[in-house]
C-alpha cells in the first residue's frame, strides 16, 4: 500500500513539474508589439512604417506579414496587400521595420481630406528552440487626414474587428494565407 502511494506521489510530482516547464516554455516564446507608434508620411506617396519588437525571450525566425489596408467605409477593394519576409533571426530585444507605401494612384497624399482605412498585418514566425509557429493577427485604423492635419494611428474597437472579418469574408481575403 505504502510503495502504491508513493508512486502515485511521484507520478503527480512528475506530472505537475512536466506541465509547469511547458508553461515557463511557452512564456518564453517570441512575441512581437508595436515598439512606437506607427509613423506616417506623406511625401510624394503615403507610407507607414511600423516597428515591430520581439518582446519575447527566444529568437524569432522566418517571420513574414502580410498586410492589407482598405477604406473604412468597406466599399471597394483593398487599396493594398502585400506580403514581406525577414530571413534573419529576430533575437530578443531587437526590433523589424515594416513599411507600407501605397502608390499615390490609390491615395494622392497631397488632399485636404482623405478618409479612415483599416490597416491589418499578419505576422507569422517560428520559435527555432520550441521548434513551433506562431502567428499574430494586428488590426489597426488610420484615421486620416482632416483639414490637412495629420491623424494618428489608432487600435481597432472590438465590434470594429468583427467588421472588418466580415469585409475579409465578402472580399475572400484571408490574411493568414501566404503566396
Amino acid at each position: 500500500m505504502a510503495t502504491t502511494v508513493l508512486a502515485l506521489t511521484a507520478l503527480i510530482t512528475v506530472y505537475l513539474t512536466m506541465s509547469a516547464w511547458k508553461v515557463q516554455q511557452e512564456t518564453a516564446r517570441p512575441y512581437f508589439i508595436l515598439k512606437e507608434s506607427p509613423k506616417i508620411d506623406l511625401g510624394n506617396e503615403l507610407s507607414f512604417e511600423l516597428r515591430f519588437n520581439n518582446v519575447g525571450i527566444h529568437p524569432a525566425v522566418n517571420l513574414s506579414s502580410k498586410t492589407v489596408i482598405f477604406d473604412e467605409r468597406l466599399d471597394d477593394k483593398p487599396i493594398y496587400e502585400d506580403e514581406s519576409s525577414i530571413v534573419n533571426d529576430i533575437p530578443k530585444e531587437t526590433s523589424s521595420s515594416l513599411i507600407v507605401t501605397i502608390p499615390s494612384e490609390e491615395i494622392y497624399p497631397k488632399q485636404l481630406e482623405i478618409k479612415a482605412h483599416f490597416i491589418v498585418i499578419d505576422l507569422q514566425y517560428s520559435d527555432p528552440i520550441l521548434n513551433k509557429a506562431y502567428s499574430q493577427t494586428i488590426y489597426m485604423k488610420w484615421t486620416g487626414v482632416k483639414e490637412g492635419q495629420l491623424q494618428p494611428i489608432v487600435h481597432v474597437r472590438v465590434d470594429e474587428k468583427e467588421t472588418i472579418l466580415g469585409y475579409f469574408q465578402k472580399q475572400k481575403i484571408n490574411p493568414k494565407l501566404r503566396n
